[in-house]
């Protein structure tokens, strides 16, 4: 028999401040030019798409509520994950723009 695992599993991860950690690397640069790597950061986003924010869910047939919570469940688990590496990608994205800009002066 089929054992049933509860879901969603608990993350630790989820209450990091990823905007702290960017405004943090950003603060050497002064504010004119730091708006100019804000808009590069967003061009990083918008230039995954939705790979990072859409996602669809497919049920079986013969599915009962139970199964198809536990999908839905591990879909935005995913989900949460997916998100997580993107705000990963836009961190060391604004270690990269800042390392540049500093190197270029």
């Amino acid at each position: 028999m089929t054992q049933i695992i509860d879901f969603p599993v608990p993350n630790n991860r989820r209450n990091h401040d990823y905007d702290a950690d960017i405004e943090e690397i950003l603060a050497s640069i002064p504010v004119k030019s730091r708006e100019k790597l804000r808009f590069e950061l967003i061009k990083t986003i918008d230039s995954y798409d939705g790979y990072f924010t859409q996602w669809s869910l497919s049920f079986p047939e013969a599915c009962d509520e139970t199964l198809k919570k536990q999908i839905y469940d591990l879909a935005h688990q995913e989900h949460d994950r997916k998100i997580r590496m993107l705000k990963d990608i836009m961190r060391l994205k604004a270690k990269v723009l800042v390392a540049a800009y500093h190197q270029s002066r």
